[in-house]
């Protein structure tokens, strides 16, 4: 059965080794944890991956996750 919403990502050897370890002591499973990795990096860097723009936007709140 097909999966809505599915990424693909690559990690070095290294990265997926320390992944790995993370994964076996906190019990969850590596998607599980990338997944609260990137979330907790958006909410803590919302303009991140926002583009300069000329009129300088702070916004107060991010629209990426509510």
């Amino acid at each position: 059965m097909p999966v809505a919403n599915r990424i693909s990502v690559s990690f070095n050897d290294q990265e997926f080794t320390t992944l790995e370890r993370l994964s076996a002591h906190t019990q969850k499973t590596k998607a599980e944890l990338i997944r609260t990795i990137v979330e907790e990096y958006l909410r803590e860097h919302p303009d991140r991956f926002r583009r300069e723009t000329t009129i300088r936007v702070k916004r107060q709140k991010n629209i990426l996750s509510d």
